[in-house]
């Protein structure tokens, strides 16, 4: 639309529509010529009405060319316009000053024309110049058609013009003129035109506020979509933390268990301490027994000793000495009760704190017989279920053994027919050097018949410079002659032959060409030795490479083959894979197969198999091929996509093993790969565009 405004607009202010002469006037107003009125000319007629669409063809059939007339400020102006074209011969054109001179007649209000309306009540025209519209349109009358417009042009009273929509009009005179554009064509004109770019300007002002609200709208909706994707980024983020805190919540789980097993480990210890302490408990009782007994007695002394006392009382002052030996002797046997008694004390709060702990562990361990006892329900099903896993491994071990004798028979049976594959192919090969040995004869065949076209066609040329003469001419009354006259002819041209060398020219620069042509000989001669020896120094060369390629292949292949086999048993437990070389025969140029068996699958080719078996097998010969040959680095990335569970255990196991002699990265999203794992990195993207690392040391 932009571009049809643009053009319309291009047209219109070009005046490619005005005659030569108003063209040229505006172009140069536009330049400010000194020969033109500064500010004299206002525009053109048609710039300055505005038509409905439908009184578009009626106004410009009655103006038509005087849509072209230049709006002047005064008649001086319009006297400059035309001595400028006189000058330049640019041609004619009319100028409308603003004092323009009206008729003065009035349209009659006549019965007979009420059905006509003025025309210059259906135009507007801009404010000030309603005195040249009146000039131009004053005394048109709008008719429906032509047939009631010569009515009313028949009755006498109105001296004006008739114009029908259609642009059909009949003169104050009577003539008529109407139709339709020549050859049907619907073109605009002018006043159409520029109705046209008003509208589509409008349109464009109407569709360029759309444009902007949409674009505020997109900005807009760009905004929702980055809060929409920073949501999702703290999202993924928080389902990073989440899958962090699963993983740490597993690796709390496996603490729990080796807490568990701890634990278990513990109670066995706990168990042999309350065996302990139950000897110490017997002990105990036992030691309190005797000290009881021995309170008793020393009670009892005391008993004696206080009765004797009581006796001694009268006697104590002549006694006295002997009364404190007896109280000093007293004093250290109440010592000893004391400190007896503080014994028996101890003890009693020992075989307390003992009977306590006792009771605790008497807990702890009627707990943990209670979970012996569990376990030891789960142990029986367990061997139940064992013995019938046993049972049906002992019939699977019978079938396997009979699938076993059968599978010997086919892998004999497959031998002898690898072993006569191998002779075809063999002796496919011998046929396809045979058949190259044949085209290389066909070859030089082809080369040699081309050197003797070659030679013929020299002859012919030749036979035509120096004889003037066509073979091909000569064959249709060519006529074979006999063998003697051939040998006659033949020797006659020889001995003529010998003649004419006879009579050649003497070559006076015979030596010097023939001393060049032997310096040649002998460079071309030292060249071709030269080549020879290198050639025989490269085939020596290619042969110790083969022999020294032949003999590592084979040293390689058969270490990696060994390590293949293992590496296969440890991935498929029961399987067996090996390697084969497709030729033996040639190192150089064999294939190496990969013999698969899967536990409980028949051998296979390594298309038949699973995604997940292809991966593992994979995996082997690449592992294999590291066991044989480590490197120091490894990266693996996402080799594990396509394992199950079962698998990626046996995978990591193999991991483990590698780690030891190289450092190994692997990319994977499987979290039981990441378990084997000392350091773990994840890239996250919190903010478009921005990637971040987070690592975890699991040690």
């Amino acid at each position: 639309m932009s571009s049809r405004v643009s053009s319309l607009r291009e047209f219109h202010e070009s005046y490619e529509w005005c005659g030569a002469g108003i063209r040229s006037l505006m172009k140069a107003n536009r330049e400010d010529l000194p020969d033109l009125p500064q500010n004299g000319f206002l525009g053109l007629v048609a710039d300055y009405l505005d038509v409905p669409r439908e009184y578009e063809t009626a106004v410009e059939a009655v103006l038509g060319e005087k849509l072209q007339y230049v709006l002047v400020r005064s008649q001086q102006d319009g006297v400059k316009a035309i001595d400028y074209l006189h000058q330049h011969s640019l041609g004619r054109g009319s100028f409308i000053p603003l004092e323009v001179r009206n008729s003065g007649e009035e349209i009659p209000q006549l019965e007979h024309l009420r059905e006509a309306v003025r025309l210059i009540e259906r135009v507007r025209v801009r404010e000030n110049y309603d005195g040249i519209a009146q000039y131009l349109l004053g005394d048109v009358l709008l008719i429906p058609d032509l047939r009631n417009g010569v009515d009313l042009w028949r009755q006498n009273g109105f001296r004006g013009t008739f114009v029908t929509p259609a642009g059909d009009i009949i003169s104050p005179q009577g003539v008529l003129t109407g139709g339709s554009a020549s050859n049907g064509s619907s073109d605009k004109g002018l006043l159409g035109n520029k109705r046209e770019i008003a509208e589509m300007e409008a349109l464009q002002k109407r569709l360029a506020g759309v444009l902007e609200q949409e674009n505020a709208n997109r900005q807009e909706a760009a905004k929702r979509l980055a809060s929409w994707e920073e949501e999702s980024v703290h999202l993924r983020s928080e389902l990073h933390r989440l899958e962090l805190r699963v993983n740490t919540k597993r690796k709390d789980l496996e603490r729990f268990e080796e807490e568990i097993k701890r634990a278990e480990q513990r109670l066995r210890v706990l168990e042999f301490d309350a065996e302990n302490l139950r000897t110490e408990e017997e002990e105990a009782r036992r030691k309190s027994a005797e000290i009881a007994a021995e309170l008793l007695r020393l009670e009892e002394r005391e008993r004696i000793v206080n009765e004797e006392m009581t006796a001694l009382k009268a006697q104590r002052e002549a006694l006295r000495s002997t009364l404190d030996g007896e109280e000093a002797e007293l004093t250290k046997e109440r010592v000893l009760i004391v400190s007896i008694e503080e014994k028996g004390v101890s003890a009693r709060n020992t075989i307390a704190r003992l009977q306590e702990s006792l009771a605790d562990m008497g807990r702890e361990i009627g707990n943990r017989r209670q979970d012996i006892l569990a376990c030891e329900r789960e142990m029986e099903s367990l061997r139940a279920e064992a013995e019938e896993g046993k049972k049906l491994l002992e019939t699977l071990y019978g079938e396997f053994a009979v699938v076993e004798a059968a599978l010997g028979g086919k892998r004999e049976d497959y031998q002898q027919r690898q072993a006569a594959l191998r002779e075809l192919e063999s002796g496919l090969r011998g046929v396809q050097q045979d058949l190259d040995e044949i085209l290389k004869q066909a070859g030089e065949t082809e080369m040699s018949f081309r050197e003797l076209s070659f030679h013929a066609d020299s002859l012919r040329r030749n036979i035509l410079e120096k004889h003037d003469t066509d073979l091909d001419g000569l064959k249709a009354g060519f006529v074979k002659l006999e063998e003697a006259a051939l040998q006659e002819l033949t020797g006659s041209l020889e001995a003529d032959r010998k003649t004419l060398e006879n009579f050649g020219e003497v070559n006076l620069l015979a030596l010097g060409e023939h001393e060049q042509l032997k310096e040649r000989h002998e460079f071309l001669t030292s060249q071709v030795a030269d080549l020879q020896e290198s050639l025989e120094t490269l085939q020596r060369t290619i042969t110790r490479i083969n022999k020294i390629s032949r003999q590592r292949f084979s040293e390689t292949f058969d270490a990696i083959n060994t390590s293949f086999k293992d590496v296969f048993g440890r991935i498929f437990p029961g399987g067996r894979g090996e390697l084969r070389l497709t030729d033996e025969s040639d190192l150089l140029e064999t294939g190496v197969d990969i013999d698969i068996q899967i536990p409980g699958k028949r051998a296979q080719s390594v298309s038949l198999l699973s995604g997940g078996e292809k991966s593992l097998a994979a995996i082997a010969l690449i592992f294999a091929i590291l066991l044989y040959r480590p490197s120091p680095f490894l990266v693996l990335d996402e080799v594990d996509a396509a394992l199950d569970d079962a698998n990626v255990s046996l995978f990591n196991g193999i991991v483990r093993d590698i780690s030891n002699r190289s450092q190994v990265v692997i990319v994977t999203h499987n979290k039981r790969t990441m378990e084997v794992a000392r350091n773990l990195y994840g890239v996250t993207m919190q903010k478009q565009g921005i990637s971040s690392l987070v690592s975890v040391n699991l040690n």
